[in-house]
């Protein structure tokens, strides 16, 4: 049984994602935050479980960072449409993830092998986005006027950057599918 609590929290964050769509556009920001949190403490906690206990998984390696991904454009995309966030962010945030996905599915289409890890420009540049949106969560919560313009665009270079990483990082894949 051991081995599946890894998938199920990846799945749990999927439906908190889902979760936070309408409890966010209701105005009931305290709960979406902790909605958020939660998610956010389970995309920790699943691989850690998953490494600690030797119960990785296909189905979890590529369903996890899906779940990333759904929150980071559940969340990005809700603060954009609320005017939030400039339209820009959410564009840089969701076009790198896009772009970082299709890799990965040509890739498997092409049965070209991928040895996909984590970059560590990555793992900083999630953290610096969960924390951005928990941020604004806790300023709605709380109704703090911040203004959020220097951190839009720690953000924004964040995202990037760690999308330039990545480009850098798997450009062979291109030479690949050319060849």
């Amino acid at each position: 049984m051991l081995k599946f609590i890894p998938n199920l929290i990846t799945i749990l964050r999927i439906l908190l994602a889902f979760l936070f769509i309408p409890v966010f556009l209701s105005g009931e920001f305290a709960v979406a935050l902790v909605i958020f949190s939660v998610a956010a403490v389970s995309d920790f906690l699943d691989g850690y479980i998953a490494r600690k206990f030797k119960i990785t998984s296909k189905f979890g390696a590529m369903i996890d960072p899906l779940a990333d991904k759904i929150l980071m454009f559940v969340s990005y995309l809700l603060f954009a449409y609320e005017k939030i966030i400039p339209y820009y962010l959410a564009v840089v945030v969701i076009l790198r993830d896009l772009l970082i996905l299709a890799v990965v599915l040509i890739c498997l289409v092409k049965k070209i092998e991928l040895k996909f890890s984590p970059l560590m420009s990555s793992k900083i540049n999630t953290t610096v986005q969960l924390a951005f949106v928990m941020l604004v969560l806790t300023c709605k919560t709380f109704s703090i006027n911040l203004s959020l313009d220097v951190l839009v665009l720690f953000v924004c270079g964040m995202t990037i950057y760690s999308g330039l990483d990545y480009a850098r990082r798997y450009k062979w894949v291109k030479n690949e599918l050319c060849s």
